[in-house]
């Protein structure tokens, strides 16, 4: 089968006119305008943000185990740029782009003398170029992936039992790059993104693909023409305007028993069109700020983001801190608003990756081929501060994704376009099971539950998730056996584990961390292969207790939680009833 490069979105290389390109009489360019203070007329106009925002930065900062006394949920980062500013520096002939809150700026076209005219204005505090975007589903110019049709299977994938088989007939050719991630098991628990509202920031999209059929959509905004239809428009797009979009949206949502299914298809969508490709004018970032600032407005707990923006930014700006988008993604996670962006995929030389994705407050997204290696074009860090980054890797070479402007085809496509909605998605499902956690606790669960956490690197930096632990993360389990019959679960009846604080530790849980499900004192029982799970445990350290009729008592040694991850198994020795 062949690799097509979805999300190839091509810059400067046509011209079109006829599809109202702007006109190249008058040489203008986009910049960033900041303004030296705020509007003081007033309290901050709560109607800025829904209902839904105002809950989820209440929730939030419960999570975080802020004081009884919360800060403000409104503040005046919420108050927009101040109306006077904005008519003068419209009065010097610059035209109003965006508008950015959070950053108390505009965005302008503007020709030299305008520029020259607002460099003057009094309450102007910076001015700074708009970054063009490239977003990253082409391979900076190398070649593509050999083409692998459906992906590779392993060798513990070849040996699934029956319900894995199973398990790989609903998912069609999509199991592979969910199986990996612990997505099925995830599903198999009752968990497919409900109640979690993403925001997807694409060039496009078009839902007329059987796999988009059940998708629910809040709302749509195009931040290009500033209307409310995010699909393709014959009067101003190329006709492979929503095919990137179309693809991601896929992989993270799509639904089709047997062809495709993503893991969080029962979420629902806020659609946001960012870019335009395919002319000789820069694709901006300020779109995708001021997106990202209406999907934390409209209620959004999660972004998911396939664009960065490598063209601008030197390297030594690539700290996570100066950059306008990565500014605004990190207020983002302020707000309680989880971005997960991808690195780009101009890799593999060293700080590779692109804004946001540098960004403290975005979760990064590498990828790797169905094996786990990483991908050849996969954008890899370190910050320019020295942070690892990507923070996350999924399988972004040969994802199996909905085919654009068709009905029922499918095909595969390279990039880390399209392993960043699998993350996002492994986010939905770990916030659908507690929904009471922060941003920063779903990702801490699903950094420590990857396959590297132990050795964090810029190249896959925690590694691949498995979603299905971070769900219960942090967790202890193991299985019970008899010292008798290696391999083999107790006999009779089944075996008890208990848990309690370890002699001499804290029993008082630790401010701050993450809602837990199980108490600090309990048990459980192991299943009848011995096997047992001791969920969401809270920090601290614990002793288990190992009990079943006939057998001596066991115990272990203290066992520190956070991470608590590994098999804890304990083999008893038989005593007679």
């Amino acid at each position: 089968m062949r690799v097509v490069l979805l999300g190839a979105l091509v810059l400067g290389m046509l011209s079109l006119p006829a599809l109202g390109a702007p006109s190249e009489e008058t040489p203008r360019t986009a910049y960033w305008i900041f303004l030296r203070d705020r509007s003081s007329d007033g309290a901050v106009d709560a109607s800025v943000l829904t209902a839904r925002a105002l809950a989820r930065r209440a929730r939030v900062s419960r999570a975080r185990g802020e004081s009884a006394a919360p800060p403000a949920l409104l503040d005046d980062r919420d108050r927009e740029p101040d109306t006077a500013y904005v008519r003068a520096v419209a009065a010097t002939g610059a035209e109003i782009r965006t508008r950015s809150r959070w950053l108390n700026a505009v965005s302008v076209d503007a020709d030299p003398a305008a520029l020259a005219a607002i460099r003057a204005l009094p309450f102007v505090s910076g001015i700074d170029r708009v970054a063009p975007l490239a977003p990253p589903g082409a391979l900076d110019g190398g070649a593509p992936e050999p083409a692998t049709g459906q992906p590779a299977a392993t060798g513990a994938t070849a040996a699934a039992d029956a319900a894995q088989q199973a398990d790989a007939f609903e998912y069609g050719p999509s199991y592979r790059q969910l199986e990996m991630l612990g997505i099925p098991e995830a599903h198999a628990m009752g968990y497919h993104g409900e109640g979690v509202l993403i925001c997807v920031l694409d060039s496009g999209f078009e839902r007329s693909h059987e796999a988009l059929d059940r998708l629910v959509v809040r709302d749509e905004r195009d931040f290009v023409f500033d209307d409310r239809d995010t699909g393709y428009d014959p009067a101003q797009d190329l006709i492979s305007q929503a095919d990137h979009g179309t693809a991601v949206l896929s992989v993270l949502a799509g639904y089709a028993p047997g062809s495709l299914i993503g893991p969080a298809y029962e979420s629902e969508f806020l659609l946001g069109k960012t870019e335009r490709i395919g002319y000789e004018v820069r694709i901006e970032e300020d779109h995708w700020c001021e997106a990202v600032e209406w999907a934390e407005a409209e209620g959004a707990d999660i972004v998911s983001s396939s664009l960065s923006y490598p063209l601008w930014y030197r390297p030594q700006e690539r700290d996570g801190r100066t950059a306008e988008n990565s500014r605004v993604a990190n207020i983002a996670l302020e707000r309680g608003l989880l971005v997960v962006n991808s690195t780009g995929n101009y890799g593999p030389r060293a700080l590779s990756l692109s804004p946001p994705s540098d960004a403290p407050g975005v979760l990064a997204v590498g990828s790797v081929d169905a094996n786990g290696r990483l991908s050849r074009f996969s954008s890899i860090g370190p910050t320019w501060d020295g942070r690892n980054k990507p923070d996350l890797v999924a399988m972004g070479t040969a994802a199996w994704q909905a085919k654009a402007r068709t009905r029922h085809r499918y095909t595969v496509a390279n990039g880390t376009s399209f392993s960043t909605p699998l993350i996002a998605g492994c986010a939905a499902l770990v916030l659908s099971a507690h929904p009471d956690w922060s941003p920063e606790a779903v990702w801490d669960a699903l950094a420590l539950s990857a396959d590297r956490a132990a050795r964090p690197d810029p190249y896959y930096g925690w590694g691949v998730p498995n979603v299905r632990d971070a769900i219960l993360y942090p967790l202890i389990e193991g299985r019970i056996t008899d010292v008798a019959t290696p391999g083999e679960a107790v006999v009779g009846k089944a075996a008890t584990v208990s848990w309690e604080p370890a002699p001499g530790s804290s029993d008082t849980l630790a401010a701050g961390v993450a809602p837990s499900d199980s108490p600090r004192r309990g048990s459980v029982r192991a299943d009848s292969t011995g096997a047992y799970v001791i969920p969401n445990l809270p920090t601290g350290a614990y002793r288990l207790t190992i009990t079943a009729p006939g057998y001596f008592e066991a115990h272990s040694e203290p066992l520190e939680v956070p991470p608590g991850l590994g098999d804890v198994d304990f083999a008893l020795r038989y005593r007679g009833e």
